[in-house]
């Protein structure tokens, strides 16, 4: 079972991935944060550099992934078809 839901897809996320090569997730609640940059380092073949997370209003877990490699945000976010 995947931990990663769905991507989010904000403005502010749009910004965090042009800007400062990061891209946020919607994640399961009890996932960890070393088990959330391993699954992204698998499922997209990207170094991850740190990875934060937070509860949101709704109730869902939201996880700030930052990746080492520049434009590596980018790039998930097209193969993704995010944009």
């Amino acid at each position: 079972m995947s931990l990663i839901k769905r991507p989010h897809i904000t403005e502010k996320a749009m910004d965090l991935m042009d800007f400062e090569n990061k891209m946020q997730f919607i994640v399961h609640t009890d996932a960890t944060k070393p088990e959330i940059a391993a699954e992204i380092k698998d499922e997209y073949d990207a170094e991850v550099a740190d990875v934060n997370t937070q509860i949101t209003m709704n109730g869902e877990k939201k996880a700030t992934v930052e990746f080492e490699q520049d434009d590596v945000a980018q790039d998930i976010a097209s193969r993704m078809g995010a944009f």
